[in-house]
C-alpha cells in the first residue's frame, strides 16, 4: 500500500502532517464536551432499558421525581425545574396523565387560570419508586471504584456545569485530585 502525503503545488515540497484536532480522537484524548455528550447519551440509553418494561422513558421519570418531591407542582414550575421547554412537559405531562400516573389536584386555583397542580396517582407512586430503585442502581455503578474524595470534585464539577457557571472547573480543590 502507497502512502499518499501531501503536497503543496507552489512550492513543490511535502506539507508537515497535519495534527490530529482533539475533536478527532476517541476516547480520554477527545473533546470534553463530546465525551460528555457519549457519556450522557450511553446512560440515557441504559436508564431507558431499566424503564422500558415499566412504561416510562427517563424524562418522565425525573417528571415523576419531581412532582413526587413537591406534590401540588404547576407545569410551568416544573418546566423550569427541570429545565425543560413549557411545550415538552405539556407534552410528558399529557403522558403522565393519560398513563394513570399524574393527576391533576383540585387546589387553590384562580377561576381565570388553566394551571392545575399537578400530583401523582397511586399508580404513579409504585412506577416512580420502582424506576428510582432501578437508575439508583445504575447510578451506584457509574462510581464503582472511585474514592469518595474523587467522587464528590466529580460531583461538584457536573453540579457547575449544569448550573452554568462560567469556569466549572473553578469548583474543584487542589486536593479534590
Amino acid at each position: 500500500m502507497v502512502k499518499i502525503r501531501p503536497f503543496d503545488e507552489q512550492t513543490q515540497t511535502e506539507q508537515p502532517k497535519r495534527r490530529l484536532r482533539s475533536l478527532d480522537l476517541p476516547g480520554e484524548n477527545g473533546d470534553i464536551t463530546a465525551l460528555l455528550r457519549q457519556a450522557a447519551g450511553a446512560q440515557r440509553l441504559a436508564e431507558e432499558r431499566l424503564l422500558a418494561d415499566l412504561g416510562v422513558t427517563p424524562p418522565q421519570l425525573a417528571a415523576l421525581t419531581l412532582i413526587g418531591a413537591n406534590p401540588g407542582l404547576l407545569a410551568a414550575d416544573l418546566a423550569r425545574k427541570a429545565k425543560l421547554t413549557p411545550q415538552t412537559v405539556s407534552l410528558i405531562v399529557a403522558n403522565l396523565r393519560r398513563a394513570g400516573l399524574v393527576r391533576e389536584e383540585d387546589g387553590a386555583f384562580s377561576a381565570a387560570s388553566r394551571a392545575r397542580p399537578l400530583a401523582l396517582t397511586p399508580e404513579g407512586e409504585k412506577i416512580l419508586r420502582l424506576g428510582r430503585e432501578r437508575t439508583e442502581s445504575a447510578s451506584a455503578r457509574l462510581t464503582e471504584g472511585i474514592r469518595p474524595k474523587r467522587e464528590k470534585a466529580l460531583r461538584r464539577w457536573l453540579a457547575a456545569i449544569a448550573a452554568g457557571l462560567p469556569l466549572p472547573g473553578a469548583a474543584l480543590d487542589a486536593d479534590d485530585l
